[in-house]
Formats: C-alpha cells, structure tokens, sequence
C-alpha cells in the first residue's frame, strides 16, 4: 500500500458520547446523518461565521478490532442512551499557578488568576483507572516501524508559500488552494483575555498510544482507553497549557464521545461543540484533536520527527471540501487557509514536524464554524511521551499562528496580508 492510500485509510475517524442525539451514522451501513442547527447571532458577533444547516457527514469507521477497548464491550443504543456525559464541573488554571487552597473538588480556581490573563478552563474530564500495567513489556505481537514522513512528489501535493504541504485530494486547482494559503482567515483572535479563543475537544477522546517507545506492539494492550492520563486529554492538556502561556485562553472539554457506543459519535461531538459557543461565544478557532492509526499487514507505523534532540510524533491536520455533498460548508477555504498558516508556521519553526494537510471531501463538524479543523497528533503506534511532547509543539506553533491574527490593542481590526 502506498503513502497516499495509507494516508486515506488511517485519516477518517470518529467520535463518542454526551447529550444529545445517541445514535447516528452506521459504519456498517455506510449512512449519513443530518443533524439540525441554529445559533448564530451571538457568534456573529465574535467574528465567527456560523452555518445554521448540518449536512451529511462521511460514515464513520468502526474502529479496528485490536483498538477495542480491553476487557469493555460497546452498550446497545439503548445502553448508551441511559448512560449520559461522565461530566463534572469545570476545572479553571493559570498555566503555572497552583489551585488555590481549599477549592472545591468540582472547581478549582488559581490562585494568581487576575483580569487580562490567559487561562485554561478544563472541564468534563473524569479520572479512569483502566488496571493497565504500562510497565510490562508485554508480549511482542507485531512491529512498530518508525518513519519520518516526507519528500512528498506529484501534482497531489501543493508547496504553499512558506514551505508548508497541501495534499491535495479534491477537485479544486492548485491556483484556488495557494490563494487560500496566501491569505489570513478572519478570525480576530483577543490575547490576554481570560475569554476563551479556542475550543478543544475530543471526538475519539478514548484515542491512545503505545506506553513507551519500542519496536514492537502487544495487542493485548489497550489502543483506547478511558484513563485521561493515557489518551487524547493528556495530549489536548499540553497543547491548552503552552497556549495559556502564550498569552491564548483556552476552554478545553474532556467529554468522552466514542465509550460506551462509537456509533454516533461526531453528532454527540456536535452537541459539545454547539453548546461550548452557545456558553463562550468568544472562541474563534475550534480543534478537534485526534490520533492516527496507521497500519499494514500487521505493521504499525509511528510517524515520527526530531525536534531539538526528542523523537515527537508528526501531525496532520485534515480539512474539508464541500462538493455539493454536505450543503452547508460555504466557507470551508476560510478553514483551509487557517490549516495553511499553521502548516506554514510549523515549516517555520520546527520543520519536518507536520505531515502535509489533507484537504478532502470531509466534513468531521467543520460545518458547525469557521475556524475548525481537526488535527492528527501521531498514531497508535508513537508513546504518549511523543504526543504529549508534540502537543507542547503544536501549542507554540498555534500560538505564532494566532497571534499573526490578533488584533493591535484597541483595535479590533483583522490584519491585512502585505
């Protein structure tokens, strides 16, 4: 199999569970589902263009059977229907300061949190033993393969202005793309707020990686679990803490899509996402953040690169297309220039780092706002160690991205592109 249909199995993926609609798109089946929405105004008046019509997304992929979550069955529908968010309350931090004494367990406020200072609001993030032994060496059931991914050739794939790569998998030019890329999205992000700017969440939360670095796989050993220590939170925690740092709010939501039902997890993901700019209509940029599974005939490859002497984990950031299929995505080459800035400032500051973007029919909730996109941060074969370590990356590189978007002090302006 050759990058390009490697790259095409492992980039669809899927989401799982909290209020709202609990059933949804069928892999087996391959249907599309059509989810009703309609709050705008308030985030019009952010700057966020809003579309009010969901559209049909692509199915989503059952996940493979070895990512089954060890010793847990997925619920009937009507299981998960019973079975609402694993929420608590919300969990406020500075970047660095501790939790003030004696705060409730339910929130914690820090202690040197003052007005005009960034912060973090981390909530709906349960804490989850799943009796995993990520000590043992287990048994060496297949092999991890590490490869830097690069020197990408073909017509596919677009080099944008500042060295960044756009796969390009659709039928737009490759002239419409680098105008795209050439442009700032109008997204004007507020720095030294403690608004929120951006959202985090997780719509294949239960997403994991290896526990540490190694050459082979122990398929006994839980690809997705529950334990926020040990999938996508910690990875999103990184990336939420280092843009606080930067000066960049964030509100990051642990809800668990994708246990106890996969099925239907990009609507339930919508209902956080609704509800998250329902609450904070001050967030601008949206990132759904994932992990890859990249796999061959029993080989699992760890996308990996080396950044200032530590093995990190490439990314990936998808972005859709709309050809008439979902109806609703207008202003998705807004989504894609904001994906080409990142990629671009990756190339900037730690090349190598970001696999190309793939720009493809999909859709993945990037109906619901401008300003969304999902990232892939590494696969099921790269430790947590590279992912949370590229989390910290991917904080700073969106942090040089958004602050080219941010306004001057008293002036609400967007940045014109010289």
């Amino acid at each position: 199999m050759d990058k390009k249909k490697l790259l095409i199995a492992a980039a669809s993926v899927g989401i799982c569970a909290v209020t709202l609609a609990m059933g949804g798109t069928s892999p087996a089946t391959a249907l599309t589902a059509a989810v009703g929405a309609a709050r705008t105004t308030a985030y019009l008046s952010a700057g966020i263009t809003v579309n009010s019509v969901a559209a049909p997304r692509a199915a989503e992929e059952a996940p493979p059977s070895e990512e089954a979550l060890t010793g847990e069955e997925s619920s009937t529908e009507s299981e998960s229907r019973n079975s609402t968010a694993e929420a608590v309350g919300t969990v406020e931090r500075a970047p660095t300061a501790e939790a003030a004494p004696g705060a409730e367990t339910h929130e914690s406020v820090p202690a040197a949190q003052t007005e005009g200072t960034a912060r973090v609001i981390s909530r709906n993030i349960m804490e989850f033993d799943d009796g995993t032994d990520r000590t043992a060496a287990g048994n060496k059931s297949g092999i991890i393969v590490r490869e830097h991914f690069a020197g990408y050739q073909g017509n596919d794939y677009i080099t944008l202005p500042g060295g960044g790569i756009v796969w390009n998998c659709t039928s737009d030019s490759a002239e419409k793309i680098l105008a795209a890329g050439s442009s700032l999205p109008e997204l004007p992000i507020e720095k030294n707020t403690p608004e929120p700017q951006v959202l985090i969440v997780h719509t294949h939360t239960t997403e994991g990686y290896e526990p540490y670095q190694r050459d082979y796989y122990d398929s006994s050993y839980p690809s997705r679990t529950r334990d926020p220590s040990h999938n996508m939170i910690a990875v999103g925690e990184a990336l939420a803490d280092k843009l606080a740092e930067n000066g960049i709010s964030v509100l990051h939501d642990g809800t668990v899509h994708d246990y106890p039902s996969y099925t239907g997890s990009y609507d339930r993901s919508e209902a956080t996402i609704r509800a998250a700019l329902e609450e904070y209509p001050s967030i601008k940029v949206i990132i759904d953040l994932h992990r890859d599974a990249i796999a061959n005939d029993g080989v699992r490859t760890a996308p990996v690169a080396t950044v200032d002497g530590r093995s990190a984990a490439q990314f990936m950031i998808i972005t859709g297309c709309d050809d008439g299929r979902f109806g609703n995505m207008p202003d998705y080459l807004s989504n894609l220039s904001l994906a080409c800035l990142i990629q671009d400032t990756s190339e900037k500051l730690y090349p190598g780092l970001a696999r190309p973007v793939l720009f493809d029919y999909r859709n993945y909730n990037q109906h619901i706002s401008t300003g969304s996109l999902l990232i892939e941060v590494g696969s099921h074969a790269n430790s947590l160690d590279e992912a949370v370590y590229t989390g910290e990356l991917l904080g700073e590189i969106l942090s040089d991205s958004l602050s080219q978007l941010a306004a001057p002090a008293g002036n609400s302006d967007v940045p014109e592109v010289s």
